[in-house]
């Protein structure tokens, strides 16, 4: 189905043509008539699924359909909210929006923690057609500078399953309170979990069911499995960068102290790379992400933060560093490569201690992965010296053996896998 099929309005059409938008996906397909008609929808869509189309297009189409937002008073003039779990899916769905209305007389703003309070507020008082949120900074401004959203028709809870995960169920509820009493709500989850289940019983009125969720990954993304132990997993990324000349990998762990060592390791073997997860400043990720996407980076190393919503066009390689805890992640994690019909590769490094993990992935997933152990990375092969002391079983004592200056016995690997004295 084509987008100029969809009713949509020619000032929308005219702006995602030239992005490539010419046959909608099928989350699109079917939420768009609906949303067009205002009906409540709760709909089952993964990341790279085309969903933040799904929504933002005929909310946009609708505003621009109202023709009166320019004599509304500020506060009149914000109709549409779309709250989301993160800073950074936050800003990606305003860019969003800026693009596809870029020929539209309609403005939007997203509001987040992690930055400046006052540039946001100082936004929201001059009006705004479209506000995205995250529900912290949302409720710092409701609470601190008393921003009324009693005008608000357009209601979008996106990734309701990760809101629910961190606990904003109640924020969510009570935004309901605080908008129009007539309004259409849309959510849209990864999952048709109970709790997303009751939370739209409670949210929608005579909603529209649509699932489009298949949990499977892109067939134009080839993924391998290799094999290692848990203490050469960063001798072998390093050596799979240098032999291979790698320039943007983006490598995922499931922990953030994880992260922070292999960030340590692959400086030491001259890999230029940055980490984004929550520890970090708003700023030092947002910095982290821009250096990625241009090129000035090497490696980003990101926790499953980064899993959802971050969309960096033409991303040719993702690496799980561990494998996640929750096998869904899994599908998210490996959504960031292969996007808009290009090929992408996914490399899962897996230990002895994560296979029973790896066969509920492939369960979930409804394929074997290809599995192969790396010359010289055999069971049973010589361990370069500073893992010789290292538990396999117990992987984060790997973070400490790098602490101040390394010792005399200490040996770094090259980028091509062999090894030479450490320099006092």
């Amino acid at each position: 189905m084509s987008f100029s099929s969809l009713g949509l309005s020619p000032l929308l059409l005219n702006a995602v043509e030239p992005l490539g938008y010419h046959t909608a996906t099928p989350v699109q397909q079917a939420v768009i008539p609906l949303a067009l008609n205002g009906r409540d929808i709760l709909a089952s869509a993964e990341t790279g699924t085309g969903k933040t189309a799904a929504f933002a297009l005929p909310l946009l189409h609708q505003l621009i359909a109202s023709q009166s937002a320019q004599a509304l008073s500020p506060v009149a003039r914000l109709r549409v909210l779309i709250m989301t779990p993160t800073r950074e899916l936050a800003i990606q769905i305003e860019q969003n929006l800026i693009q596809y209305g870029q020929f539209c007389d309609v403005t939007s703003l997203a509001i987040y923690g992690g930055a400046s309070i006052n540039p946001q507020r100082k936004a929201l008082e001059q009006g705004v057609d479209l506000l995205v949120a995250t529900p912290g900074r949302l409720f710092d401004i409701i609470g601190q500078h008393e921003l009324d959203l009693s005008f608000v028709t357009h209601l979008v809870i996106d990734e309701a399953d990760r809101m629910l995960d961190l606990g904003f169920v109640k924020d969510i509820e009570k935004v309901k309170r605080l908008i129009a009493k007539q309004h259409q709500t849309m959510m849209f989850s990864a999952t048709f979990s109970e709790e997303v289940k009751s939370l739209a019983a409670k949210m929608l009125i005579e909603p529209e069911y649509i699932h489009v969720e298949t949990q499977t990954t892109a067939a134009n993304v080839a993924q391998q499995v290799y094999k290692v132990d848990t203490r050469r997993k960063a001798e072998l990324l390093s050596e799979l960068i240098g032999k291979h000349n790698w320039q943007q990998v983006m490598v995922f762990t499931s922990r953030k102290e994880t992260a922070e060592h292999l960030f340590r390791e692959l400086s030491l073997d001259g890999i230029k790379s940055a980490v984004f997860h929550g520890d970090k400043s708003q700023g030092a990720r947002n910095r982290a992400l821009e250096e990625f996407k241009a090129g000035q980076l090497r490696v980003l190393i990101a926790t499953d933060l980064a899993a959802r919503g971050l969309d960096i066009q033409a991303l040719p390689r993702v690496i799980n560093f561990e494998l996640p805890e929750e096998c869904e992640d899994y599908v998210h994690r490996v959504g960031r490569t292969g996007r808009a019909g290009l090929a992408g590769e996914a490399i899962s490094l897996v230990s002895p201690q994560e296979l029973e993990l790896l066969s509920q992935i492939e369960q979930l997933i409804g394929q074997s992965l290809a599995m192969q152990v790396p010359n010289g990375y055999e069971e049973g092969a010589p361990l370069p010296a500073r893992y010789r002391d290292i538990s396999p079983d117990k992987p984060k004592k790997v973070f400490k053996h790098r602490r101040g200056k390394p010792s005399q016995g200490d040996v770094k690997p090259s980028r091509k896998g062999k090894y030479a004295k450490a320099k006092k």
